[in-house]
């Protein structure tokens, strides 16, 4: 994953685009930036209504997200292009503070983008993105779908796509969907676990070379500050402060994380963060890991997911799954049994002015589930 990235298509500036959007909606390039602005809690009414022609059903998402409670806070915010009659396009940030060799940069990650259907061929999308270049540097763009995928694309630097990992907890279901006989799935399911645990107990049998994992319901930003310290120099790596740790993770309406974090010795070596998925609409339960954090050492990972591992269990879940844009972190997965699959909806990509990896300096990224916005909802 290094600097060498494939060459875009040169894009207009974003003068042009402007001018063109402007013209599309019959106001003044200047009308159009000037109504562009932050969603109020005044907005929400008019907000809630747009979302539901999309299927959302979110005021609490929205209140949480963005600070639309009346009570703002600095962690994300929503862009709205409104005029006297309706909404016309909207667009989300995160704020994604990004570590990489030695230093920090306040960038952001773009997400719920919507726009009026009417404005879609008048290069609306492409206007939206680039209006919120601005605000955030590094700006990232993390997984997306049919409809923005070329967007990510065309206007973002392009990193390598993030890979799904999924462990199966239950092999006679993964069997089954595969397209193995019920009768089969039935006699081979249980060899299957029964070789992961014996495989896992022979490996991993002795310990953990002296590592703690301990569930905690708050983030101590001394803990949290010792790991940044820590983290390899040449990963470019999102690393929100403690508040907006808790924020993003014990506060979100849609979906409640747990939090284990691993010491040795009294200091915090990593941390991992997962919620249970109930079982919903013929879809087994599940544990999705939405974020982990370690040193750069050999044992942290493995002893965290193990961790994760033990939950799912005994929650009774058929898998663990998680996506990643970490290589490293990848062959530790491999390694504890999930199975790696790519999907070409899972695309990340940088705009930047900053010497980061993919954008002319060495290195890797490293991006989980954290800085993608499904939160639950699916």
């Amino acid at each position: 994953m290094d600097s060498q990235a494939p060459a875009r298509t040169q894009l207009p500036a974003f003068a042009t685009t402007t001018r063109l959007f402007a013209r599309a909606l019959g106001w003044s390039p200047q009308q159009l930036l000037d109504t562009f602005r932050p969603a109020t809690a005044d907005d929400l009414p008019a907000l809630l209504d747009f979302r539901r022609r999309d299927g959302w059903d979110d005021a609490a998402y929205l209140r949480w997200r963005y600070g639309l409670d009346g009570r703002e806070h600095p962690y994300g915010r929503l862009w709205i292009l409104r005029s006297e009659v309706a909404v016309l396009g909207i667009i989300g940030s995160e704020r994604q503070p990004v570590r990489y060799d030695g230093h920090l940069y306040d960038g952001q990650v773009l997400m719920d983008v919507q726009i009026d259907p009417a404005l879609a061929d008048a290069g609306a999308g492409a206007w939206f993105n680039q209006a919120m270049f601005e605000q955030g540097d590094p700006t990232l763009a993390v997984g997306a779908n049919d409809h923005s995928v070329g967007l990510v694309r065309r206007l973002f630097q392009p990193l390598p796509n993030r890979s799904y990992y999924m462990l199966p907890l239950e092999a006679a279901a993964l069997l089954r969907q595969r397209g193995t006989p019920a009768a089969v799935a039935a006699l081979a399911g249980p060899l299957f676990n029964a070789g992961w645990w014996l495989r896992e107990r022979m490996r991993y049998g002795r310990g953990e070379g002296g590592l703690q994992i301990t569930e905690v319901a708050s983030v101590d930003p001394r803990w949290l500050q010792d790991l940044y310290d820590a983290l390899p120099a040449r990963i470019a790596c999102v690393t929100p402060s403690a508040g907006h740790l808790e924020w993003r993770l014990f506060r979100n309406p849609r979906a409640g994380y747990r939090l284990f974090v691993a010491t040795r010795d009294g200091r915090c070596t990593g941390y991992l963060a997962a919620r249970h998925v109930p079982a919903a609409e013929g879809q087994p339960a599940a544990l999705h890991i939405i974020d982990w954090k370690t040193m750069a050492d050999d044992a942290t990972l493995p002893a965290l997911m193990r961790a994760a591992i033990a939950q799912a269990r005994h929650h009774g879940c058929s898998k663990v799954f998680t996506t990643t844009l970490d290589a490293p972190a990848g062959a530790t997965l491999a390694r504890l049994g999930f199975l790696c699959r790519q999907a070409p909806m899972l695309v990340a990509g940088v705009h930047s002015s900053l010497p980061l990896p993919g954008h002319g300096a060495p290195g890797q990224w490293r991006i989980t589930d954290l800085s993608f916005d499904n939160d639950g909802s699916y």
